[in-house]
């Protein structure tokens, strides 16, 4: 789809899409036959939640095989022993199931104080907090729809079941199998993909951040694991090809001296969209001026030292463009899901436009209430 943004009128031009290859392929993809069609370079903004889903999904695969059915079996027979188990509180000792750095519990501690916008991103939060031991008070719900595309569900359902597991082993009835792979992409998860997640909605930070990712990955102790995620980066590597990658400038995770670093190698060419070898860190980092000429946006600041940007009219109006760039499409996918939802309410055009004013309004308003709490407005 095509995005718009009031910041920048060159940004109602950017190609703003998941990554399958029907939208990001060289020849005959969406986006090169949009460029075609205007006639000229469009920023290619690749959702990063879709990329982070496409993550949590390789590695699910990898630990539980290829799927066999619409249905998740293992969360399947768990949803329905719910009623059965004999606790739905976690059996936790002095030790957490999962050991991780005081910089991740640190990190989740500060996600849960936040506000999401969804209850699942919070209910993944809380369990991750138990399961590294941290002392929180949230009760384990009781398990929701689960298929294959519901890709959150699977890591909801997983740190659930091992949560769960101790003391109710009869009733979850869990094969040797499955309880080594619920184990090992637990540890995925809360080890490597959680604050990858939590962090990838910032357009200025994502090339940064996806280093950080790369480095994590190298370091992950499990080979095959390892191996998918590398693979995954190489498949999705938007955000540290040459021209996304000056985003990297704008961040503030840089130095002034890495930053200086960057823009003394910087190159005209836009460079591909995805990379063929990797970037092992800031240094192999290679950024195009062509990032300014797609925007359109003044990159005179550039000749003045990093020490200097905040004093130029450029850099200030180049950081409020590229600091409003969305680089996810939730706000597009929940767009679909309520016109999904509310179309066949009226045929009418100009009535279906007030229901979901009235929808939406709704939703804002009442926000916190339960469906017994609504129901006695």
């Amino acid at each position: 789809m095509v995005h718009g943004c009031e910041v920048c009128p060159r940004i109602h031009e950017s190609a703003y899409r998941d990554t399958t290859a029907s939208n990001t392929g060289r020849l005959n993809g969406a986006c090169k036959l949009l460029e075609v069609n205007v006639g000229r370079a469009l920023l290619w903004l690749a959702c990063r939640h879709h990329m982070h889903e496409i993550l949590l999904s390789d590695v699910f695969t990898l630990c539980f095989g290829p799927s066999t059915g619409p249905e998740i079996l293992f969360c399947k027979r768990f949803r329905e022993s719910w009623d059965k188990l004999h606790s739905h509180e976690p059996n936790l000792g002095e030790t957490p199931l999962i050991e991780v750095p005081a910089s991740l519990q640190s990190f989740i501690m500060k996600q849960l104080t936040e506000k999401h916008p969804r209850d699942d991103y919070l209910e993944l939060l809380q369990l991750a907090a138990y399961m590294v031991g941290l002392p929180i008070e949230a009760a384990v719900r009781r398990p929701g729809a689960v298929h294959r595309a519901r890709w959150m569900a699977k890591a909801l359902y997983t740190l659930k079941i091992e949560l769960l597991y101790s003391g109710n082993e009869k009733q979850i009835k869990l094969t040797g199998k499955e309880l080594l792979g619920i184990q090992r992409f637990n540890r995925f998860v809360i080890q490597i993909y959680l604050q990858a997640w939590f962090t990838c909605n910032s357009a200025v930070d994502a090339p940064i951040n996806d280093l950080k990712l790369l480095d994590n990955l190298k370091q992950y102790e499990v080979e095959e694991i390892r191996a998918t995620g590398i693979k995954w980066l190489t498949r999705h590597s938007w955000y540290i090809s040459p021209e996304m990658a000056t985003l990297a400038i704008f961040s503030t995770q840089l130095s002034c001296s890495e930053k200086q670093i960057l823009v003394n190698d910087m190159t005209i060419e836009r460079g591909q969209h995805l990379l063929i070898e990797l970037p092992s860190g800031i240094a192999d980092l290679h950024i195009s001026r062509m990032f300014f000429n797609t925007v359109g946006l003044d990159d005179s600041f550039l000749s003045v030292p990093v020490e200097q940007w905040c004093q130029t009219e450029s850099y200030k109006q180049a950081l409020l463009t590229v600091n409003n760039l969305p680089c996810i499409n939730d706000c597009a996918e929940r767009g679909v899901a309520l016109i999904e939802n509310c179309n066949n309410l009226t045929t009418d055009e100009t009535q279906k436009q007030y229901v979901l004013q009235v929808v939406e309004k709704h939703r804002k308003t009442f926000v916190k209430l339960t469906t017994d709490e609504l129901l006695n407005i």
